[in-house]
This record gives structure tokens, sequence and C-alpha cells, in this order.
């Protein structure tokens, strides 16, 4: 008998400890045991791409797949390539998207709070978007951190401290504490690389917050980071920022370059106009330097629609 439970006790210990991994796994999933293996197959198998046709979609859609409910959504909104998008219909993105979402689809979630958040396809409850943004945040997904970040802003933005009131001081203490776990979300976003944190952590620093005293340098280079992740907005303040010498050194050779990208991402005729008016200003030479800076800038940026192929293709 004991002969016989040492040559089992290899088989005992795998499978103890695998019994321990199939746990933690789903914790970590947040999806029961018994569905592990369809989850797994639509992680790891499945061969479903963002190109596939709506039908093949909806029916996965319909068969429970969060991944194909989360494409199907973004493929009903104006995020989809032009030759992806089904429907820019905000109703049905969020029916879908929600379906990813209470599927435990991690990007899903955010989008869920930015919905609820923003009153797309939904009628606006900041209530469910901080639920929603909170849960994607604990994935690490950067749009929970840029949901609950512009909920803490919006919430300090409606507090408007009077120095003659009572209270003047406790609702300035609630203001700056809401503005600083505002930009702590958006740091958190920032860092990992999205756009919208980006150009909020530039404004705070331009600006000035409680904990973020003003510095023009950082402002830049946040702004720079959320340029070179395709941002039009930052683009263009960075473009007129160095035409200007406005809260950074003049350099005529980054506002030109920066206003040929931005004509390249947007093509809007009065940004054409504003690039001849400023080539008259430049010299040959620096007219030059600002089209190779241009190329290499463009060469850097995202291709084309790749930020939505991204969000299409998602990490779960």
């Amino acid at each position: 008998m004991r002969r016989n439970l040492l040559r089992l006790r290899p088989y005992i210990i795998a499978a103890f400890v695998g019994t321990i991994l199939i746990v933690d796994l789903s914790n970590q999933w947040e999806v029961p045991i018994a569905q592990l293996p369809g989850e797994v197959h639509d992680r790891y198998v499945s061969e479903l791409q963002a190109g596939d046709k709506a039908t093949e979609l909806l029916r996965l859609a319909e068969a429970g797949n969060s991944q194909a409910q989360y494409i199907y959504a973004l493929r009903h909104t104006a995020y989809a390539p032009a030759d992806l998008q089904i429907k820019d219909d905000q109703k049905v993105a969020f029916t879908w998207m929600s379906k990813a979402a209470e599927n435990r689809h991690a990007r899903a979630m955010g989008v869920v709070a930015l919905y609820y958040f923003r009153g797309l396809g939904v009628a606006k409850d900041d209530t469910k978007a901080k639920e929603w943004a909170t849960m994607a945040a604990d994935k690490g997904q950067p749009m929970g951190y840029r949901v609950l970040g512009d909920l803490a802003k919006s919430q300090a933005d409606l507090i408007k401290p009077v120095k003659e009131s009572a209270n003047f001081k406790s609702l300035q203490v609630e203001r700056e504490n809401l503005l600083g776990e505002a930009f702590t979300q958006f740091l958190r976003g920032a860092n990992a690389g999205d756009r919208h944190c980006l150009r909020e952590m530039a404004k705070a620093y331009e600006a000035g917050q409680p904990g973020l005293p003003q510095n023009y340098r950082l402002a830049v280079d946040y702004y720079t980071r959320a340029a070179m992740r395709r941002d039009p907005k930052s683009i263009r303040i960075l473009t007129d920022r160095y035409e200007a010498g406005d809260r950074t050194p003049k350099d005529l050779q980054q506002a030109y370059a920066w206003r040929l990208v931005l004509i390249e991402i947007e093509d809007i005729p009065d940004d054409v106009v504003k690039l001849s008016l400023l080539e008259k200003k430049m010299e040959l030479k620096d007219v030059q330097a600002g089209q190779e800076l241009a190329i290499k800038l463009i060469k850097e940026l995202p291709a084309d629609g790749a930020d939505s192929l991204a969000r299409l293709n998602p990490s779960r």
C-alpha cells in the first residue's frame, strides 16, 4: 500500500498544484471554473479577426463570445476603420459592449464606463460610470483610469469656493482632493499610453494644479507624447506654441513640421493656409529642416487607422 502511494505521489502533487492553478486562473479572469475551457479557447485558440464578416461576428456574439461582442460593438461606432464599420449606431454599440463587459472583457468595461459618463447610447449615469471604470482600472485598462480621472475632475469643476463664504476652506479642500484623485488616475493612464490622459497631464502642468506646479517643459513633453499617439488636439497645441513662442521657446522648424503632421492627419484647408503663411516667415533652410522633421515624425506615428484597429484587437 505504501509503495503504491509513493508511486502515486508525483501524480497527487501534480493534481494538487493543477487544482490551485485552475482556481487561481478562475479568480484572475473572474470566470467560473466550468467556463474556463471556453474562455481559454476565446482568448488563445479562437481565430476571430476584427475584419470577420458581420454575420459571423454576430453569430459568435450571440453565442456569448465576449471578444466577438466587443468587436461587433466597436464596428457600430465612428472609431472603427471606415472599411470595417457596419453602421454608426450608439445604441447597438452600447448593447453589445455591455454584454462584453458583463462577460468580463476588460477593455469593454472601460468603454461602457465612458458610454455612461458621456451618455452615449444610454442615459448619462456617473455612478455606473464609476463602477465600470473601477472594474476596468482594477484590470489595468487605461480607459478605466481615464474615466475615473474625468469623473473626479468634472466633480471638482462643479465646486467653486467663494472666499467670503463660511465653508470656503472645506470646499477648497474637497476640490483639491478631487483634483488630486483625478490627476493620480490621469498619470496612471498616461503611463499606460492613453493619449487623453497624456493631454490632461500636459494641461495640468501648463496651468498648475495642487501637487503639480506649473512646469511648461513637462507640459510640452506630455503634449509631445500625446501627439506621437496621433492626438490632433495636442499636435495643434504644439504647432501654435512653437510658432508663437508661447510657453516654449519659439521654434519655427518645429512649428512647420507639426503643421505638416496635422495636415497629414486631418487635412483641414485652414491649416494649409497657415502653413503657407508660416513658410513666408522662414528661410529656405529652415523650411527644408521642418519638412525633414515632419517626414521623421510621420514615420514614427501609428499608421492611419492603427488606433482603431488596436481598439478592435485589445488585450483582454
